[in-house]
């Protein structure tokens, strides 16, 4: 990237504009350099390159979203903003105004980021110290553990019921995913813990095997030698742009509040360890997925052991 001028740049609705004015002025008292329109582009500047120079010239995009949704040209950012990440790993921190609850379906790729609400206003203190944490990566001192506590009744993983009762024969992929900046990828805290999250799974442009699973299928994400997510596909589309190509897909099993870093290594849930790294598609059921053939003679077996082992570990989320 070249020289970054702005420590975050501030993409939000119109209609937003009172709450996103107040963040910038408490995030510049806080020593952090934000970029917003209508403090940086003059009269007679063009919308789209000042938008484009300023995104590439911040280190984090912030990206607002009130009850009206995402604007036209928020949109456009949220998307430059999403090209910056998938290629060169810049971090995006969703930012929920009031009433907001939920990151909402319209803005699906923004639910892998982990992100920050303000419940009543922005002056709420615990919402500006966490973002003034993604944007600086320094946490203050007054996010400590019993402040960021989980309610009691999200502290059991909510997908137990669903992969305890899920149909293991429909398990019949498995793809590695990676974020780029090397974090986690769909982590999905942007989502309800009462919730089934769903989201957008990514293929590269040139990805073998995105249109292979039909509607009901489950597969298997897998990353930094963890086993991390199950997931069903919703629909049989997919979705092309020039960054990649996408399926809409339901999570059935992951751990919401343990460190993924902590679980097993994948060998130990596969009964076999897989060596790609190409984010492919590749499938249980074909003769030449050797790893896995040479490991499991009958593919039933697999899969319901494999949900033993999900089923235990959601147990133990807590």
């Amino acid at each position: 990237m070249p020289e970054q001028t702005f420590d975050v740049f501030l993409a939000h609705n119109s209609n937003d504009r009172p709450f996103v004015q107040e963040i910038y002025r408490k995030l510049q008292n806080r020593g952090i350099k934000p970029w917003l329109d209508i403090v940086e582009i003059a009269p007679g500047d063009v919308f789209l390159t000042k938008i484009q120079e300023a995104i590439i010239q911040s280190k984090t995009a912030v990206i607002c979203i009130g009850s009206t949704g995402l604007g036209k040209w928020q949109d456009l950012e949220a998307q430059i903003s999403i090209n910056l990440f998938i290629q060169k790993g810049m971090k995006i921190i969703p930012v929920l105004l009031p009433p907001v609850k939920a990151i909402p379906n319209e803005a699906l790729t923004l639910q892998q980021f982990r992100f920050v609400q303000f419940e009543e206003s922005v002056e709420n203190q615990q919402g500006l110290d966490l973002l003034e944490w993604g944007i600086t990566g320094v946490k203050p001192n007054s996010l400590t553990s019993s402040s960021l506590s989980l309610p009691d009744a999200e502290k059991r993983s909510p997908f137990l019921g669903l992969v305890q009762h899920c149909d293991p024969t429909k398990i019949l992929f498995i793809k590695n995913i990676k974020d780029p900046s090397g974090r986690w990828a769909y982590l999905l805290e942007g989502v309800l813990p009462s919730k089934a999250p769903t989201f957008e799974l990514m293929w590269r442009p040139n990805g073998r095997g995105v249109d292979r699973p039909k509607a009901g299928d489950l597969m298997l994400l897998h990353q930094q030698a963890k086993v991390t997510h199950l997931i069903e596909f919703l629909d049989g589309n997919v979705r092309k742009t020039d960054v990649g190509n996408f399926r809409l897909v339901k999570v059935i099993w992951m751990l919401k509040h343990k460190d993924w870093h902590l679980l097993p290594h994948q060998k130990q849930i596969l009964g076999f360890d897989p060596k790609y790294r190409d984010g492919n598609t590749h499938s249980f059921r074909s003769p030449n997925f050797i790893r896995f053939n040479q490991a499991w003679k009958d593919l039933k077996d697999f899969q319901y052991n494999l949900v033993e082992h999900l089923a235990e570990l959601s147990s133990a989320d807590r």
